[in-house]
């Protein structure tokens, strides 16, 4: 096959937008490209269809690697073009079936932090006691550290404590608990899952990154009965559920989301027996959801009354409101991804490069480069230059950091560099609030916490949530996970994002970055 083939296959199976540009700027300059590819390449960038290239990029490959010449290529003219990309994938119609579930977002508010006649979801301890009393077969874990219990006695370390207690008596009852988390060491000694193991309460696996090359297991989600699941930036630490502010997402009664879900636990779960990823992850792996052909919902929005119980919400319930949804998972790093599973930056990508109004950001670090590699740190532009690209054609951005003891001093250069771009912008902006959680002088003596450590955004169109933080470590040797959902016909999903931004950025705690 030759090699501008290759290349076209590649891009056609990835699924961020951005590839078909960089294989257009790839077969301009290959002399060995016919002038007929690159021309019709040329035309995937024209605004009439920029909504969905990777489409006639498949078309491309395709009809390139059946006839292996570009015969077949000369009749696709503009008109067929324009037909191709009548028929979207993601659209639907009055017989698409969509599968039904739960879903509600929770947070966690430090204690003293308050947002006077703003609505606050289901906390993550009572989300997390419903899943784990509701437990029948299994509960799989993907932690990053444990530290459910605070030795000094702390006051509102109970919350933990039970939790803690809960899975204990979740095993004790008959429910397989697997747990697949970052190799103990010096800092995180996983003393608690330890002493479940030993106690034959759990399964543990450990994934040593050190013997990967770099990066850590930053995952934090849960798999309960292969039905329901958690994902969010609450680590299993007692200081996740009330002196960090923090914002997942629960999703009941619904196999299809668990198991896919369960296929990235099952990566986990084999990494924990090996130094080096395989070659190849086994078909069990692959997943048919992502980007190109999500999971379709029509979701229950709890609004914690029901949610809390973890019931199977019926339509005519009063409280409950049905609302259709694109969902797909995603996950880093590119190593651990089996076959047609969304890579996290495409996903991230996904949200910002379909946005038509606004992008809403809210992150604990946002660094355009990497922090980890010692000598081998680069600069890693990838979702800055989209921000820049997103104002540039007109969409407001806003974007919400934390500061707090560990805020790294690097990053208000790199946030002050997006605002310098706002006097060349003809209608798009992008402003930068820092939120700060209050302490007073007890609760600022708790190591790592006090700071909002949520990492999602929200569109006019999607919203994105997910477990790493934004520098280029997170996504190139970081382990990490996220959901896109993608409003189908009405906004209600992606709003509940939306309100808890609009929330933090107008409070009290965010202040404006200037230059």
């Amino acid at each position: 096959m030759q090699s501008w083939t290759k290349l076209m296959y590649v891009n056609s199976n990835r699924s961020s937008s951005v590839k078909i540009i960089k294989l257009r700027n790839y077969c301009n300059s290959n002399k060995s490209v016919p002038p007929v590819v690159t021309r019709l390449l040329d035309r995937c960038t024209k605004p009439f269809i920029q909504k969905q290239p990777l489409e006639l990029a498949k078309k491309l490959a395709n009809d390139v690697l059946s006839h292996n010449n570009s015969a077949a290529l000369t009749g696709i003219e503009r008109p067929k073009i324009e037909e191709i990309f009548k028929s979207n994938q993601n659209s639907y119609d009055s017989n698409t079936q969509f599968e039904r579930c739960n879903l509600e977002l929770v947070e966690s508010i430090p204690t003293g932090l308050e947002f006077p006649g703003k609505e606050c979801h289901t906390s993550t301890y009572d989300a997390w006691l419903s899943l784990l009393k509701s437990a029948e077969k299994s509960i799989d874990i993907v932690a990053f550290y444990w530290s459910l219990t605070d030795k000094t006695g702390y006051e509102t370390s109970w919350q933990g404590k039970e939790i803690l207690d809960a899975i204990e008596a979740a095993a004790q009852r008959g429910v397989k608990i697997r747990i697949a988390q970052h190799v103990p060491g010096k800092i995180f000694q996983q003393e608690e899952s330890a002493d479940l193991a030993a106690r034959g309460l759990a399964e543990v696996r450990n994934l040593n990154f050190a013997a990967y090359g770099a990066g850590v297991l930053h995952t934090k989600m849960w798999v309960v009965d292969n039905k329901h699941i958690f994902l969010g930036s609450a680590n299993m630490d007692w200081r996740s559920l009330t002196e960090v502010k923090e914002l997942g997402v629960v999703v009941r009664n619904n196999s299809s989301v668990a198991l896919d879900m369960g296929k990235i636990f099952s990566v986990y779960w084999e990494m924990g027996d090996r130094r080096t990823p395989p070659h190849k992850w086994s078909r069990e792996m692959e997943t048919n959801y992502n980007e190109d052909n999500p999971l379709r919902l029509q979701c229950v929005l709890d609004d914690g009354k029901n949610g809390a119980k973890g019931e199977n919400v019926e339509s005519e319930d009063p409280i409950s409101t049905y609302c259709k949804a694109n969902i797909f998972l995603s996950s880093c790093p590119r190593e651990f991804n089996p076959r047609g599973r969304e890579h996290d930056l495409e996903a991230v990508m996904f949200a910002i490069e379909n946005a038509a109004k606004y992008i809403r950001i809210s992150v604990m670090e946002y660094l355009p480069a990497t922090f980890f590699m010692r000598r081998n740190n680069r600069y890693w532009p990838n979702i800055d230059n989209a921000l820049r690209a997103a104002a540039f054609r007109g969409v407001k951005v806003d974007l919400l950091v934390s500061k707090w003891k560990h805020t790294k001093k690097e990053m208000v250069p790199y946030l002050k560099s997006l605002l310098q771009i706002n006097p060349a912008l003809r209608s798009g902006q992008i402003s930068v609030k820092v939120f700060t959680v209050p302490s007073d002088d007890k609760q600022s003596q708790i190591d790592h916490a006090r700071v909002n450590h949520a990492k999602y955004l929200v569109t006019d169109k999607v919203a994105y949530i997910g477990t790493s933080n934004w520098a280029g470590d997170y996504f190139i040797t970081t382990a990490g996970v996220s959901m896109v959902i993608e409003s189908v016909d009405s906004r209600e999903i992606v709003e509940k994002f939306n309100q808890v931004f609009l929330r933090d950025w107008n409070s009290e705690y965010a202040k404006s970055l200037d230059l």
